[in-house]
């Protein structure tokens, strides 16, 4: 099923985080069971840094805000701060697809791949 993605800047407004246009990333997303898959994408000028990173944290802030869309109570803001088990498998992306499973109730894990479905990242939850 297709996910709205324009209505979660508005709404992290209204809870408190406020996204410059670097952290405008999120293009699309989707939900497929408990999963919610998307496309995210560094915007210019912030694309040209993407080489410089393992990860750019703009594009990482960019998946992470998909958790809005339904990983967690839509009613709460929420945004996850703590990782474990991460692995970096490419360096340099400037767009990924995502997968973020729900793990438990306050967790969620999320695995990242680029634009060819190669394997990027992968990032378990962190504890507490």
């Amino acid at each position: 099923t297709s996910l709205d993605v324009s209505e979660l800047a508005g709404r992290a407004a209204r809870a408190g985080f406020a996204y410059g246009p670097a952290f405008s990333g999120l293009r699309a997303a989707w939900r497929v069971g408990a999963d919610v898959y998307a496309e995210v994408a560094l915007p210019e000028p912030a694309s040209g840094d993407a080489g410089g990173y393992g990860l750019h944290p703009a594009l990482l802030d960019a998946a992470v805000q998909a958790v809005g869309l339904g990983i967690v109570d839509p009613g709460e803001a929420r945004m996850p701060f703590a990782w474990s088990d991460v692995t970096l498998s490419a360096h340099g992306a400037d767009t990924l697809r995502v997968r973020l499973t729900p793990t438990g109730p306050d967790t969620v894990s999320m695995l990242v791949a680029d634009a060819t479905g190669a394997p990027a990242h992968r990032l378990a939850p962190g504890p507490g």
